[in-house]
C-alpha cells in the first residue's frame, strides 16, 4: 500500500467515525424536538460531556484531504459549495444554540426568556447538517457535478437521489441516537425512557433500511455495478448489521445493539466510497490524479497516524470517564 492509499484509508476512517459518533449527536436533535421533559433531559445529559468532541474526526478528514489530495480538495470545494455551506452553518448554529439553551436554565432552575427558542434552533440545525451532508454524498454518486462548479449552485442537489440521500442521512442519525440513548436510559434505570427510545430506534431502523433500498434504482448504472462488485461485501455487512441491530433491540439487548447499529451506516458509507473509487467526481476527476506527490504524502501520513495514535485513546478515555454514570450530573 502506498502513502496515497494510506491517506485515502485515513479519510474513510475519519468519515466512518464522524458518521457513527457525530451522527448520533446530530440524531439527538431529532429526539430533542419532543415535548417530553425527561426525554429532552436525557438527550442533554448524554450529549453534554462530548457534544462537540466528535468534530475532531471531521477535522482529520479535512486536513487529510487538503494536504494529501489538494486537487480533490479544490474540486470538491467548488462543486459542493451549497451543501457544505449549509452544513457548516448548521454546525455553528447547533453548537451555539446548545450552549445558550443550557445557560438559559442554570442548575435546573426556571428557563429564562428565549431558552425554548434556542432549543428549537439546536434541534433544527442538528437535522439540517446531516441532510446537507447526505445531499452532497448523493450528488457525488449521481455523477452530475462538474469540477468547476458549473453544474449549478442548488440544481444538482434537488434531484431525487441527493434528496433521498439527505433524508436517509437524517434517519440514520436518528436511528443511531435512539439506539445509544436506549442504552443510556437502561443504565439510568428508567424503563419508560428505554421503551420510548427502543420504539423510536426500531421505527427509524426499519425506515432507514427502506430508504436505502429505495435509493438503489436511482443509482447510475456504473455505480450500481460497482456496488454489486467491489462494494458488495460492504453492502452485505451494512444489511446484516442493520438486521442484527433490530433483532437485538427487539430482544432488549441494548448494549450489543449499539455495536450492531454502528455497523449499518458504516457499511453503507463503505459501499458508497467503494462505488465511487477511483473517482472523486465520477467520469471527470480521478483520485490518484488529484493526490499530492509521494514526497509530501509520506510525511503527512506519518504525522496523521501519530496524531490518531494520541487522539483516539484520549477520546476513548474521555468517553469512559465522562459517561460512566449518565444519571449523575
Amino acid at each position: 500500500m502506498s502513502a496515497v492509499d494510506g491517506l485515502a484509508v485515513v479519510i474513510f476512517l475519519g468519515l466512518a467515525a464522524y458518521t457513527v459518533l457525530g451522527g448520533a449527536d446530530f440524531g439527538a436533535g431529532l429526539w430533542d424536538l419532543s415535548r417530553n421533559r425527561a426525554q429532552r433531559d436525557l438527550v442533554v445529559r448524554a450529549m453534554a460531556p462530548v457534544w462537540e468532541a466528535n468534530h475532531v474526526w471531521l477535522i482529520f478528514v479535512v486536513i487529510t484531504l487538503f494536504t494529501g489530495f489538494p486537487g480533490a480538495f479544490g474540486v470538491l470545494s467548488r462543486a459542493l459549495v451549497a451543501p457544505v455551506s449549509v452544513a457548516l452553518l448548521g454546525i455553528v448554529l447547533r453548537g451555539a444554540a446548545f450552549v445558550f439553551r443550557q445557560y438559559g436554565a442554570p442548575d435546573g432552575g426556571p428557563p429564562v426568556r428565549g431558552t425554548a427558542l434556542w432549543g428549537r434552533v439546536f434541534a433544527i440545525s442538528s437535522l439540517l447538517t446531516p441532510f446537507a451532508f447526505g445531499t452532497a454524498a448523493g450528488a457525488l454518486a449521481s455523477g452530475t457535478l462538474h469540477p468547476d462548479g458549473s453544474a449549478g449552485l442548488w440544481r444538482p442537489y434537488l434531484a431525487p437521489l441527493p434528496l433521498l440521500a439527505g433524508v436517509l442521512a437524517v434517519v440514520c442519525c436518528g436511528y443511531l441516537a435512539a439506539v445509544y440513548l436506549s442504552r443510556d436510559a437502561e443504565r439510568m434505570g428508567s424503563p419508560e425512557l428505554v421503551g420510548r427510545f427502543r420504539r423510536r430506534a426500531l421505527a427509524t431502523g426499519v425506515l432507514a433500511g427502506g430508504l436505502a433500498l429505495a435509493a438503489l434504482p436511482l443509482l447510475p448504472p456504473e455505480l450500481g455495478g460497482q456496488l454489486l462488485g467491489v462494494g458488495l461485501p460492504a453492502v452485505l455487512a451494512s444489511a446484516v448489521s442493520g438486521v442484527l441491530g433490530l433483532v437485538l433491540l427487539w430482544r432488549r439487548r441494548h448494549a450489543l445493539a449499539r455495536v450492531a447499529a454502528a455497523g449499518a451506516p458504516a457499511g453503507l458509507l463503505a459501499g458508497w466510497a467503494l462505488g465511487l473509487y477511483p473517482w472523486v467526481l465520477p467520469g471527470r476527476v480521478l483520485l490518484a490524479e488529484s493526490a499530492a506527490p509521494p514526497v509530501i504524502a509520506g510525511p503527512v501520513l506519518v504525522v496523521l497516524l501519530a496524531g490518531l495514535a494520541i487522539v483516539a485513546p484520549c477520546y476513548v478515555f474521555m468517553l469512559r470517564a465522562l459517561r460512566t454514570q449518565p444519571d449523575q450530573p
